[in-house]
């Protein structure tokens, strides 16, 4: 411990406020974490949880007496005096009607995990070390791993799965947000760090600050050095994810975006890719049945890809084949081989690939938007970057420049080359190929019927 400085005294306090800043001085007096407090009162035969701990010295209410003695002895000094100086604030604070809330519940705000998740072992164990400092995160900074990909292949859903494994590692409790980055509204900074300090224990009936750098000061007090996981689900951009970052180590962050989230330095980044085969196949099993599926191996190949190995796709045409259990499955599988139809047969309910590719392809910028047209009046799938100069009529560092615009917003994949001076080839994924080519049948279409040539009046 630290005696350099003299020791907070209690008598001092004369409001719950102030007698939270003596507890506060009381911790940095004793030079204690969080979790060494918890340990040490162990050793006393008390219960402080750490959750608690940072709660209640993150807010200004007046704690309860149970947790006033366990702080106190693990802090290392006699319990009485503060006993009896919160016993005195508490009979002046119920003169004046003040309210005093209780310790607030650890935040378990995941969504349910899916019974049909498979694979992707390489990714969870990667994300698992990312968030656990397994990795080797500098000590005190907050662990991030953004999870990018293509709208449908899985991001939300290998979040949520992994965040529900690491439940025991996070027993402060685990935040969630979909951010909506990939629609026309999403979430501000100050619409979610009201929800989160809510969550964290921020009485309801006290006012938050408007100001979103107060609020995410606030946020940060009321995170810091708790094992909590905060799970920021459909990103788009750094900007939305800067104000809704805690500030010291205790927490982690999981993050999911479309985008790959170069500039914001996370511990680890995990681009998610298709399903293997087998995976796919393993997946549809799970929802169609794994007895259909292994009567009619050869057509469960065939959905799997045509479905581009998607799992968004699979988990639409497994229900589809759960809902017509009359249905072979390669009655699917030819309805899938008509490329003119494959979009319109994907989808159910509130599922539909094409949706999802409208929210990636609206979010793009307009030149973007034409380039992602032109590419997908192409039969091949791949092309280098001198293929799509010629295509796009521009010299071969700006093809590039636009190709890699695509690579980040997660809509095309770039493979390197073998061999030295080889060049890098460009992949457009067979599903949002579709999608593109839709988009250039249409919007051509419409631009011709536009220009002053096409509404000249014949003579």
């Amino acid at each position: 411990m630290s005696h350099t400085n003299a020791v907070p005294s209690p008598e001092t306090a004369r409001t719950p406020e102030e007698f939270v800043r003596l507890l506060r001085r009381l911790r940095a007096w004793s030079e204690l974490t969080y979790r060494e407090l918890e340990i040490r009162a162990q050793r006393h035969g008390l219960h402080l949880a750490r959750s608690t701990t940072a709660a209640v010295l993150g807010r200004g209410a007046l704690p309860r007496a149970g947790f006033v003695h366990a702080y106190v002895a693990a802090c290392g000094l006699t319990p009485e005096p503060w006993l009896g100086a919160r016993q005195r604030i508490a009979a002046a604070s119920e003169t004046r009607g003040a309210d005093i809330p209780a310790v607030p519940a650890v935040p378990a705000q995941l969504p349910c995990d899916l019974a049909d998740f498979t694979g992707r072992e390489a990714h969870l164990t990667a994300i698992g070390e990312g968030l656990t400092g397994a990795s080797g995160t500098t000590h005190g900074v907050v662990p991030v791993v953004a999870v990018s990909g293509r709208a449908g292949v899985g991001k939300t859903s290998l979040a949520v799965h992994a965040a529900h494994a690491l439940t025991e590692r996070f027993t402060d409790g685990r935040l969630f947000v979909d951010l909506r980055g990939a629609s026309s509204a999403p979430a501000g900074p100050r619409e979610v760090l009201v929800r989160f300090l809510r969550a964290l224990g921020l009485p309801g009936p006290i006012a938050v600050p408007d100001a979103v750098e107060e609020l995410g000061a606030l946020y940060r007090t009321l995170s810091a050095h708790r094992d909590l996981l905060v799970v920021l689900d459909n990103a788009a951009s750094e900007r939305q994810i800067r104000p809704l970052l805690p500030g010291v180590g205790g927490p982690a962050v999981l993050v999911t975006s479309r985008h790959r989230l170069t500039s914001m330095g996370p511990s680890r980044s995990v681009e998610l890719g298709p399903l293997s085969p087998d995976q796919g196949v393993a997946m549809l099993a799970r929802i169609a049945g794994a007895d259909r599926v292994a009567a009619e191996r050869q057509a469960a190949a065939d959905i799997v890809r045509l479905c581009g190995r998607c799992p968004l796709a699979l988990r639409i045409a497994g229900a589809r084949l759960a809902c017509r259990r009359q249905w072979p499955l390669d009655r699917l599988a030819d309805l899938l081989r008509d490329d003119r139809r494959r979009l319109d047969e994907l989808a159910i309910g509130d599922l539909a690939v094409r949706e999802r590719l409208e929210q990636e392809y609206a979010a793009l910028p307009q030149e973007a938007r034409r380039t992602f047209r032109l590419l997908g009046l192409l039969e091949a799938p791949c092309l280098p970057a001198g293929a799509a100069a010629a295509l796009l009529d521009c010299p071969v560092g700006l093809a590039e420049t636009r190709l890699e615009a695509l690579v980040d917003a997660s809509l095309l994949t770039a493979v390197p080359g073998e061999g030295t001076g080889a060049t890098t080839t460009y992949r457009m994924p067979d599903l949002v190929r579709l999608y593109a080519r839709e988009r250039a049948g249409a919007e051509e279409a419409a631009a011709q019927c536009r220009s002053p040539a096409a509404q000249r009046p014949v003579s």
